[in-house]
């Protein structure tokens, strides 16, 4: 085998390979929204059962404050490995449209 393509081969499957872990990354980032999203779902219900005056709403504010300040950090953090799982799959595609290429051109003439 040439150089070429062994080295094609070896860039086809980092490329398979970041494609694979971008769909990893992205089921994870699934789920974590969905627990994200039953989280929102519970605060918003504490949130209304305080919301029948001023002070109980302000008591509510304190109460859900930190839950909701955790659930806005974990849903930036899923919006980072979104992007992540993103720029693994475009990266993918050019290693294996690039590995292939090079596959390709160190063919037995």
């Amino acid at each position: 085998m040439h150089a070429k393509r062994i080295s094609g081969i070896i860039i086809v499957i980092i490329g398979v390979s970041l494609i694979l872990s971008s769909f990893y990354i992205k089921s994870r980032v699934r789920s974590g929204r969905q627990e994200i999203s039953e989280a929102q779902s519970t605060v918003s219900k504490g949130k209304e059962l305080f919301s029948f005056t001023k002070e109980t709403k302000e008591v509510g504010e304190v109460l859900t404050g930190s839950v909701q300040k955790k659930i806005d950090e974990a849903s930036s953090k899923a919006d980072s490995y979104d992007l992540l799982a993103t720029w693994f799959q475009i990266g993918g595609t050019v290693f294996i449209v690039l590995g292939a290429v090079l596959i390709y051109i160190g063919r037995k003439k």
